[in-house]
């Protein structure tokens, strides 16, 4: 586990760097056991990197890190939760009494957020098809699917107390309708690993793409879950203290989900095209 820290440690630092001293440094944590010392030394000369990027040659426009965008989003969202559940009775009795609409947009929102997410999960099959197709005769990509593997049972260990908090919260029918829209992007943000791993493979490539195909449906029914719930929020007239943190919520949220289908669909049509070249067809 700490080396799998120590290389994620190393994408959090600037391109610029990574790019000029990447491999080198990359190769010293492999070569070496990795301590928790190691770690914290990573993590200060990342912050020092950050600190002095102008001082690296090439180092361009400040650019922050996709993983650091979604860490951050995460915690957010995490936070923003307990403060969004503050005027939820009241604010649904008043959006029940506009009539039945008022069901029909919670009902809306809960299906489309629901979807959002075993959509998300539905990429990981198509990784894992992929996997089992391939990892027989091709060495890369067998080690590419021992990577993968890897890296989704260490993320098994943060995925497990999101659902309990985001799930276990008593929010009642409008609670319930946007409990969605604060889990969809932490769980996409832990599923952008492993496409990004699949990547490396060039036999995973068109698998790559077919996850973020999924991943940007799954995106596209976040943000239209988070319409159903604005509209709620209006038949509710829902207070500014209690609508702020739940439109942070939802901006943060689908600003992350974009990231997550955007990378890997890069990604993934990077690979599409590199896997035909390979064999001497063309698409």
């Amino acid at each position: 586990m700490l080396r799998w820290l120590a290389e994620a440690v190393l994408r959090l630092y600037p391109k610029a760097w990574r790019e000029r001293y990447g491999d080198e440094v990359g190769d010293l944590v492999a070569a070496r056991p990795v301590r928790p010392r190691t770690v914290a030394d990573l993590l200060a000369g990342a912050a020092d990197a950050w600190l002095h990027r102008r001082r690296i040659p090439g180092a361009g426009p400040l650019r922050v890190p996709l993983a650091m965008s979604l860490v951050t989003g995460g915690f957010l969202l995490w936070f923003l939760w307990r403060p969004g559940l503050g005027d939820l009775p009241g604010v649904w009795a008043r959006a029940e009494a506009a009539g039945p609409i008022a069901e029909q947009l919670r009902g809306t929102a809960t299906s489309l957020f629901f979807a959002a997410g075993v959509t998300a999960l539905l990429s990981l099959w198509q990784l894992g098809s992929a996997v089992r197709v391939h990892s027989s005769h091709d060495q890369a990509a067998r080690t590419t699917a021992r990577r993968m593997l890897r890296t989704a049972g260490l993320l098994a260990v943060p995925a497990a107390p999101v659902v309990v908090l985001l799930l276990g919260q008593p929010a009642g029918p409008l609670g319930t309708a946007m409990t969605g829209g604060f889990f969809v992007p932490i769980l996409m943000a832990l599923v952008l690993p492993l496409p990004l791993i699949a990547s490396a493979a060039p036999a995973f490539g068109p698998a790559v793409l077919a996850a973020g195909r999924s991943l940007a449906v799954a995106a596209l029914m976040n943000g239209l879950a988070w319409l159903a719930v604005a509209v709620l929020l209006v038949l509710g007239q829902a207070a500014p203290a209690f609508v702020t943190p739940v439109a942070a919520g939802a901006l943060i949220g689908v600003s992350m989900t974009a990231l997550v289908a955007g990378r890997t669909l890069a990604r993934g049509r990077t690979g599409a095209v590199d896997v035909p070249s390979l064999s001497g067809t063309t698409v």
